[in-house]
């Protein structure tokens, strides 16, 4: 937090005005997405990648889509009766829950900072943790269970999995040298666009994200695109692509003339590449088959996802990246608009302060399962996300 911002808020008040912990939740709140690779493309809207609802309390919540209409309609002299198309809802339950943390200062004559500067540090920590909890919950939930995937390819760019009706079985064919190149990526946005499955059976398109509006000539023109997700050893495999080279040549504007997106590498087929890290006990990244079960599953709610695939059980005897292409509504989240913060001056007979932040929330793939009508192909599938597995190297 700037020193400008910490100036506004008189933390000498804190025991006599409520609103003093109002202005430091909010703080929290912005930091916590200030930093975030997801903040770009999270909000309230359906054409958001992570697609955020406001919840008051800790009861089940069911975000609902409605699937498009498909039915021939009526011509001429015919009743509507006679030709009424099928409504499908599209909808899951996720269970929000309180999630916290606090710190606790040590006594007067152990510390030297006063008990206002450990306030201050305490809300930069307390944020950086919101953000860290928030952010690992996301990519755990968005690599959970994949049921459509690209799988890399030394020979041919990826590989043909026509005909394949198990994932993990596949994935475990993965070798050393199956590394992230442009023909993948490409083919994971063809699937998108066209809708295509792993089996090479008929899915349903993916509806992309809004990314921006511009006027050109006159004309109002909606920019959408899917956006591709990847480790650093994607990252770099990428990057070693001649293919991938020649095209960057091409791809426009980037660093202060496009600022959609943070840590952009570059544009496939109009579809921006981000570089979302590596997974580590230090920071929030794409994970891999080196992540340990326990630690992917504490990041899941295993009420809200309706089977658990931690990435382990996708390697052979090769380790395996984790990317993904995703679209919009590809994850959901609910929860309160803001953390809530708490600070107490009065423990160990007012020796020690303690200041604590919790919040609602729940997080989960959008996976929508039918509530009326016929068997649709939505329903128990990914909404919007196709996983990008290549070898870890």
């Amino acid at each position: 937090m700037s020193q400008l911002q910490w100036n506004t808020i008189d933390y000498n008040s804190l025991k006599t005005d409520p609103n003093i912990s109002v202005k430091i939740a909010q703080e929290i709140e912005r930091l916590s997405w200030i930093k975030s690779p997801f903040q770009n493309f999270t909000g309230k809207g359906g054409d958001r990648g992570v697609r955020a609802f406001d919840v008051q309390n800790d009861q089940p919540f069911r975000p609902r889509l409605k699937s498009k209409l498909t039915g021939d309609g009526i011509e001429g002299n015919a009743d509507l009766e006679t030709n009424y198309d099928d409504f499908e809802i599209l909808n899951q339950t996720i269970y929000p829950k309180v999630v916290g943390n606090a710190l606790r200062s040590p006594i007067h004559q152990y510390s030297t900072m006063r008990h206002i500067d450990f306030v201050k540090e305490a809300t930069d920590s307390l944020a950086e943790w919101a953000q860290d909890k928030r952010d690992r919950a996301l990519v755990c939930a968005l690599c959970n269970d994949f049921t459509n995937v690209v799988i890399c390819d030394q020979a041919n760019g990826f590989k043909d999995t026509k005909g394949k009706k198990s994932i993990t079985t596949e994935t475990k064919t993965i070798k050393a040298g199956d590394t992230m190149n442009v023909k993948a990526i490409r083919r994971a946005i063809f699937m998108a666009r066209s809708g295509i499955s792993f089996d090479g059976g008929e899915a349903f398109p993916l509806k992309p994200i809004k990314a921006d509006t511009k006027t050109e000539g006159g004309l109002t023109i909606m920019h959408h695109s899917y956006i591709i997700m990847l480790d650093s050893y994607q990252a770099n495999q990428l990057k070693a692509d001649r293919e991938w080279v020649e095209m960057q040549k091409y791809a426009g504007d980037r660093g202060d003339k496009n600022r959609i997106f943070t840590g952009l590498l570059g544009i496939i087929d109009g579809c921006p590449v981000l570089d979302m890290g590596i997974w580590t006990k230090m920071q929030v990244g794409m994970p891999s088959s080196e992540v340990s079960d326990d630690e992917f599953k504490k990041n899941l709610n295993a009420l809200n996802t309706p089977k658990i695939t931690p990435p382990s059980a996708y390697a052979g005897a090769q380790p395996v990246s984790f990317g993904a292409l995703i679209g919009a509504s590809a994850l959901v989240l609910a929860g309160s608009q803001k953390v809530n913060f708490y600070i107490d001056d009065t423990e160990d007979a007012g020796r020690k302060v303690v200041c604590g932040v919790d919040r609602l929330l729940a997080i989960a793939k959008g996976r929508f399962a039918l509530e009326s009508g016929s068997l649709s192909p939505f329903s128990n599938q990914d909404f919007a996300v196709i996983g990008l597995l290549s070898s870890r190297e």
